[in-house]
């Protein structure tokens, strides 16, 4: 029996080898077996994908990479490689010089190591550039120029305060608050004060000096003590016991530098490290936060719960909660993620708080004083669920995303409703959970994700219909070319001829995944993108796509910076107008494949130094050098639809193909090299002329369980297939 099949598209791409027997799919019909090295086009053919350009050698001393775009302006756009304690920058493909003022070409960033690059975090703003990792003191990077660049410390002011220890007391004062609700005093009466010189210090303690005020034990307790001068001078500590017959003063916490007999010290009821800690009503109602420090007897505050009235609260009624401090510092972690959203910087999870995430006042990014819960002051929020939510990446959306690796939740908005205090409320949304240290990539709209374990490409969106956020899972037809994601970037189209496009680097393997994405349309046709070494890491600067690809180069692993090209049909390709050779330094001891005037020439080894490759005929107008990759697009096995149901246990074979082609220079058919050079004079050193058309190819022998069509290039030509019909002979 003899059946014509006409497959028109290919806009599944590569499709999962589990569901190689759901032949009932819709999708198994456009789909292939295998799409290795090719791009599915938004009209539904296929053709190779890019070459790559070469663009620097940053040899073997690094082997670790991150990849950021930072783009300052509409004309001007850069791409940053951050490798151990050095950030190179490059614009237009260019390395810019004397970056760092030294004559060397890149950053000096000594505090960003090796450990830290795979999950560190980013996000910019005009001409600075916010990095986050939780064992890195938040940094920003400044562009000034081209070749001028600052790289400090992130200069935030009123860091939040977390009671990591904390204590209370009840201090042996009475205070009144000035009102009962809102923004008020609080006046302390009856605290002795108490000054004088040391008579001796320890790590936690201090003795005072013999005639002290304070004549009964623990009188001063939950007061301030301060040295003020001396041994020790300038440092603040909570009053935590003290023993009247000794003298002893025990502190909280312990000192930086322990007094001695020669420091000077005061006792007050109130200081300003006061700021950030609670006074707590015991005996009615009332909590209220100290704001500002106004003297040693009168605090800010602001209530957290009203105060049943505004009488005198005595000793015994009231504690004083402290052991807070900073939440980030070097003892307790920095931020993990950032983003900017709505006028405000927001940092999400922390090394000591992963799961909290903290917004900064309003146009005042760096700012994060709770002040007294005005609406443009800052935010705060902890996540608790009944599972561990560590945050890893936060995205500003029409509505506020948060990703970590449990789920994903958002700061739902009403229309033209900003955040504030009061409404700044995180909400579950779906319990997928995303994989730390790749980035959150935008497609009109939804969100991308790699899940926590890599296992699958989600996209997280609004649904109308459920009014809440879904997931979607769009790698679910091809969840085989994931292989330990590490990093991921996307390209927008930025022509009709193209869709968007998600590049996924593959730790196990140094592959790429691939998808070419049509929102619109709903097609996600994946690909698997192989080369001469390995993907490491990727980048898009706008509409260039960068990666870093390891190539062994002499028996030791190089690492390279190299750049998709539309134009090229090679890989780390160096290229160029008028010339007679080429040095090839990156590429010593590999073959190369030389196209000269759009002449493929043979084959040669890059030699030793000088590292020349010298072209057999001068080039008068173009020529590229680099390393080739083979080109394969595999149907899937043949499943007619026939009234006496399937055929996947008969013998099948091709006999014919025509293969529908666009600009096509050279393609093989099950093995088989389809003719484009015709004959005639000259035709041996001239290109082969692109052809627009139908190729048909007969003769296919042998007989398979499959009846597939194979499409494959061992030769470095354009080549675009839009649509396959075939003769399938099926046998009993």
């Amino acid at each position: 029996m003899r059946i014509m099949q006409f497959q028109t598209n290919f806009s599944v791409g590569e499709l999962d080898p589990l569901i190689r027997a759901r032949t009932d799919l819709a999708q198994y019909k456009n789909a292939l077996e295998e799409a290795t090295n090719v791009i599915i086009q938004p009209q539904g053919g296929f053709k190779r994908r890019d070459g790559m350009k070469f663009i620097y050698d940053f040899g073997s001393s690094f082997t670790d990479f991150k990849v950021i775009p930072f783009e300052f302006s509409v004309d001007d756009s850069y791409l940053l490689v951050f490798v151990n304690q050095r950030i190179y920058v490059f614009k237009a493909g260019v390395l810019q010089a004397n970056i760092n003022g030294s004559g060397n070409d890149y950053i000096t960033a000594t505090d960003i190591t090796t450990a830290m690059l795979d999950e560190i975090n980013y996000t910019q703003a005009v001409d600075t550039l916010i990095l986050c990792h939780e064992d890195l003191q938040t940094k920003r990077l400044v562009r000034n120029s081209d070749t001028s660049w600052t790289i400090e410390n992130l200069p935030i002011t009123n860091l939040p305060q977390y009671a990591y220890a904390f204590d209370t007391h009840m201090p042996d004062f009475t205070i009144t608050p000035s009102a009962t609700t809102g923004n008020i005093t609080i006046t302390a009466s009856g605290a002795t004060t108490d000054t004088g010189t040391a008579q001796a210090g320890g790590s936690a303690t201090i003795t005072l000096k013999s005639s002290s005020s304070y004549t009964g034990d623990d009188q001063p307790n939950g007061m301030f003590i301060t040295l003020t001068s001396g041994t020790g001078s300038g440092q603040t500590r909570h009053v935590e016991d003290y023993v009247a017959s000794t003298k002893v003063l025990t502190v909280y916490p312990a000192w930086d530098t322990a007094p001695d007999n020669t420091t000077g010290y005061k006792v007050e009821a109130f200081a300003p490290a006061a700021v950030g800690e609670y006074a707590q009503v015991t005996s009615t109602f009332g909590r209220a936060r100290y704001v500002e420090y106004v003297s040693p007897t009168v605090m800010k505050a602001v209530t957290e719960v009203d105060f049943f009235d505004t009488d005198a609260v005595t000793t015994g009624f009231w504690e004083s909660e402290h052991g807070y401090e900073d939440v980030w510092s070097n003892a307790r972690g920095w931020p993990r993620s950032a983003a900017f959203h709505e006028g405000r910087l927001y940092f999400g999870g922390s090394k000591s708080r992963p799961n909290t995430i903290w917004g900064s006042g309003v146009i005042n990014y760096f700012d994060f004083n709770a002040g007294t819960g005005l609406d443009d002051e800052s935010v705060e929020a902890t996540i608790n669920t009944n599972q561990l939510n560590t945050i890893v990446n936060l995205f500003s959306g029409n509505d506020f995303r948060i990703f970590t690796t449990g789920g994903e939740f958002v700061i739902l908005q009403g229309t033209n409703e900003p955040i504030t205090p009061s409404t700044f409320f995180v909400r579950p949304q779906t319990r997928l959970g995303s994989k730390a240290g790749i980035p959150i990539e935008d497609l009109n709209g939804a969100s991308i994700f790699i899940q926590r374990q890599g296992k699958s490409i989600n996209v997280f969106q609004f649904g109308d219909t459920t009014a809440s956020y879904q997931v979607q899972n769009i790698s679910a037809l091809s969840s085989h070319l994931l292989k330990n994601p590490v990093d991921m970037a996307a390209r927008r189209a930025a022509s009709t001829d193209e869709s968007d496009r998600l590049f996924v680097v593959n730790g196990t393997d140094g592959s790429m995944a691939v998808y070419s994405i049509l929102v619109g349309q709903n097609v996600i046709a994946p690909s698997r993108f192989v080369t001469d070494g390995e993907y490491i890491a990727v980048g898009v600067e706008v509409a260039d796509v960068y990666v870093i690809v390891k190539r062994t180069i002499n028996g030791s692993n190089n690492y390279m910076l190299e750049k998709f090209d539309p134009d090229l049909t090679l890989d780390s390709v160096k290229s160029g107008g008028a010339a007679s050779s080429v040095t090839m330094n990156q590429l010593q001891g590999k073959t190369v494949q030389i196209i000269r005037d759009g002449v493929l020439e043979p084959s040669q080894v890059v030699p030793a130094s000088p590292y020349t490759i010298t072209f057999v005929s001068p080039a008068t107008s173009s020529y590229q050098v680099g390393l080739n990759y083979t080109v394969t697009a595999r149907t899937m096995p043949a499943e007619p639809v026939l009234s006496s149901g399937s055929v996947q246990g008969f013998k099948k074979r091709i006999i014919q193909v025509d293969a529908i082609v666009n600009s096509t220079k050279d393609m093989t058919i099950n093995g088989k090299q389809v003719s484009f050079r015709n004959f005639g004079e000259d035709v041996l050193d001239s290109p082969v002329e692109a052809f627009t058309g139908i190729k048909t190819m007969h003769g296919l022998l042998g007989y398979s369980g499959t009846g597939q069509i194979t499409i494959s290039q061992n030769v470095p030509l354009e080549m675009i297939v839009l649509g396959l019909e075939y003769r399938l002979s099926v046998g009993s």
